[in-house]
């Protein structure tokens, strides 16, 4: 998410294209869900904030604590 730039990076979020893309190839229901509920907050937050809470979003559920 880091390497597209921000025009690209909303266009998939508003068309949430991301939350379909965790629930098609990644099968977590879990994660599309919350994914999808950034992307219908969208309006609240630009491209880096909203990087940011995909960025937590996936580290909570895919980063072992140290």
């Amino acid at each position: 998410m880091d390497g597209v730039d921000d025009e690209t990076w909303l266009y998939h979020l508003r068309g949430g294209d991301i939350s379909a893309w965790f629930r098609k190839n990644i099968k977590n229901e879990e994660l599309a869900d919350a994914a999808a509920s950034i992307e219908r907050d969208n309006r609240a937050t630009n491209a880096g904030q909203s990087r940011a809470k995909f960025r937590k979003l996936l580290e909570a559920r895919y980063t072992i604590p140290a």
